[in-house]
């Protein structure tokens, strides 16, 4: 079946995106100049250490976005989805990607080249205007993220990161926000290793807070992980 590229005027990831921000005819003239991919799940959308050469922009899929530390172990740092924009702060700073981004599930994802998304930023306000309250945003989720790495116990960070899963997962096709995600990925986005968040996942499993479906996780009691989230050493 020959793929068809998604159209931005009538796609269904605008309204989620910046792009809602844009006049008709710079939305015409992104549509002229971004290239669109299917990504397969595991495929890599860019590394580290590589120069941006465009916004990307997701339409539909799931994107994790990850580095590896000094051991080799994974980190995830970001989770992203239809709608969302990856890769945008490199490409505002000319710096290298300081991560790497790979499709969570199968993915389908469009690059807008540097030059149009800095025409928009010199000529539409309000696109400037939020795309610096997303960096903003995302600076003060870096902050709180490591605090929590700093402070908080690996049970609490399991409980904020299935809460923060379960809302990352529910939309039209998966109302209760089931959670699919590898031991893997999960142990990679709570700060841990696979067998740590394996046993925390049974303790809760035993104490009702969330069930399991094979690879798939249902979120039972969210006041529980809620408080559980909320503790501190």
């Amino acid at each position: 079946m020959k793929f068809q590229q998604p159209d931005c005027q009538h796609c269904k990831s605008r309204k989620n995106s910046l792009f809602h921000f844009c006049h008709l005819n710079e939305i015409e003239s992104i549509d002229n100049s971004k290239s669109c991919l299917v990504y397969k799940k595991g495929q890599v959308i860019f590394h580290e250490g590589s120069k941006p050469i465009g916004l990307y922009c997701i339409n539909e899929g799931k994107v994790k976005v990850f580095r590896h530390a000094s051991n080799g172990k994974e980190q995830i740092v970001r989770l992203a989805k239809a709608g969302d924009f990856i890769g945008y702060c490199s490409l505002l700073s000319s710096h290298t990607y300081p991560v790497s981004a790979s499709a969570l599930e199968d993915a389908t994802i469009c690059m807008v080249p540097k030059n149009s998304i800095q025409e928009m930023l010199r000529n539409n306000s309000q696109f400037s205007d939020n795309i610096m309250r997303l960096l903003c945003r995302s600076m003060e989720g870096s902050i709180e993220k490591m605090t929590d790495m700093a402070y908080k116990p690996v049970r609490g960070r399991m409980a904020e990161a299935l809460l923060f899963l379960n809302r990352f997962f529910k939309d039209e096709k998966n109302p209760n926000g089931m959670i699919n995600i590898t031991r893997e990925d999960l142990a990679s986005f709570v700060g841990t290793v696979k067998e740590t968040a394996i046993r925390m996942l049974n303790e809760f499993k035993n104490e009702k807070l969330i069930e399991t479906h094979r690879s798939e996780i249902e979120i039972l009691d969210v006041n529980g992980l809620v408080h559980i989230s909320e503790l501190y050493d």
